[in-house]
């Protein structure tokens, strides 16, 4: 199993998502890095009433193994179903600043 597909398998026990999108990004990223660096874009119920700070460590803690296993970065973009209805996109990630 891919470290993406151990992400997805994770998120969609933990949040019960409407809507996840998960990006290898790594490529992007200076270094001989794979699977290092994520994008998930997460929409569930779960995020309803809660801040930001809350919303990503609901979707970071289970991932906690994951770091520990060399994964570097993971770029959270975390919405309500109500959120995600006015937008229906996350912003792209910002170029990589260690060049490549």
């Amino acid at each position: 199993m891919t470290r993406a597909q151990w992400i997805e398998a994770t998120l969609r026990e933990q949040l019960a998502p409407t809507h996840l999108e998960i990006t290898d990004e790594s490529a992007q990223h200076a270094g001989n890095r794979q699977e290092s660096h994520f994008r998930v874009v997460v929409v569930s119920d779960r995020f309803e009433g809660l801040p930001l700070i809350r919303r990503h460590r609901l979707t970071q803690d289970p991932l906690r193994a994951a770091f520990n296993q060399g994964m570097h970065a993971l770029a959270l973009h975390t919405y309500t179903p109500a959120e995600w209805a006015e937008r229906q996109q996350a912003p792209a990630s910002p170029p990589c600043r260690g060049g490549h």
